[in-house]
């Protein structure tokens, strides 16, 4: 398997060591936590953004996206914290632990994706994590967190071991909306504390 290099020798070195192809892998909440931890920095630093954000998408409803982060100690404890919010909502799911025991929300698999977004053109208003609207400068590099292929909702009396990825991609506690109102209450614990 061939790997891609970034040019950073301690994230090329991460995700070598963790058979990732790119800076993403699909994973479990509870791994997802450990790679956002170790690589968030290190691709903040790589890329040498001026800002960060956040995305969820939670299915064609539970989607958000964050206002910009000004520093990466604050873009890593919001998505830490709203990982771990949303492990948390997953975990009384009563259908899932009597069919895969107590570690199920461990079984979901998500997928982590780090990249950039380039703002080409000097921008007069955009919303920053703390709700207030600044300006922007031309050419500013925002480092991405994306989190995707969240956990499809099914209702707990059609929930089954015969449902096609019922064991690493279904729940039946949380829909999309209450997905993403998690991941929200996680950023927001993440802003509070500080």
């Amino acid at each position: 398997m061939g790997y891609i290099t970034y040019g950073h020798a301690e994230l090329d070195t991460y995700l070598r060591t963790h058979a990732m192809g790119r800076a993403g892998t699909l994973c479990n909440l509870k791994d997802m936590l450990t790679h956002v931890r170790e690589l968030a920095p290190l691709w903040w630093e790589h890329t040498g953004a001026a800002l960060g954000a956040l995305r969820f998408t939670g299915g064609f409803m539970g989607n958000v996206l964050s206002g910009l982060f000004e520093d990466d100690e604050l873009f890593i404890s919001c998505a830490v914290s709203g990982i771990e919010q949303l492990r948390a909502e997953l975990v009384p799911d009563r259908a899932r632990r009597a069919l895969y025991g107590d570690d199920h929300a461990d079984l979901l698999l998500l997928n982590l994706q780090f990249g950039t977004f380039h703002i080409a053109d000097a921008a007069d208003s955009c919303q920053f994590i703390d709700g207030s609207r600044r300006p922007v400068a031309a050419n500013t590099i925002v480092a991405m967190l994306d989190i995707d292929r969240s956990p499809s909702w099914v209702h707990p009396g059609g929930f089954g071991g015969d449902l096609s990825g019922a064991k690493t991609s279904i729940t039946t506690v949380l829909t999309a909306l209450d997905q993403k109102d998690a991941v929200l209450n996680g950023w927001r614990a993440a802003i509070d504390a500080r």
